[in-house]
């Protein structure tokens, strides 16, 4: 019998080891612009905001959409396209070392992120050095919402 448990508990283990991977995707001294979502002024509404994560998430509740600031992501580690929408990235400005979590709403091309203005970017924009140049560098790790 312990044979057979055997394959068992290391395929679990392995299972395991993936999920663990997958939520710990992360990268270092990637470039963040923003952008004017005002999500606070068209109600956390992703269809107004025409946010590409709108087809899969514009119905979640009100209490989930308006959790964290929102982001457009097409950084260098993790999923893309659909895969990506809802999950969530603790985003550290390299420069000044704030940081903060914000939701994946939204996709984008610029090779980084496209974090909210308002509830993001000018938060960890303490020395505004990052709208001094319209851009930031940040490390972003995926983290459970």
């Amino acid at each position: 019998m312990a044979t057979k448990q055997l394959p068992t508990i290391f395929l679990l283990f392995l299972a395991a080891a993936v999920v663990c991977i997958v939520n710990g995707q992360s990268a270092t001294n990637v470039r963040a612009t923003y952008h004017i979502y005002n999500p606070a002024k068209i109600g956390w509404n992703l269809n107004k905001a025409s946010a590409y994560c709108s087809t899969w998430d514009a119905n979640k509740p009100l209490a989930c959409r308006k959790k964290y600031g929102w982001t457009a992501f097409c950084g260098p580690a993790g999923p893309r396209g659909q895969a990506s929408c809802g999950k969530c990235l603790r985003v550290y400005n390299r420069s000044t070392g704030a940081k903060i979590i914000v939701r994946i709403v939204d996709q984008c091309s610029n090779g980084g992120l496209d974090l909210d203005y308002n509830t993001v970017f000018k938060k960890i924009d303490t020395n505004g050095k990052g709208y001094r140049d319209g851009h930031m560098f940040v490390n972003y790790r995926f983290v459970k919402c």
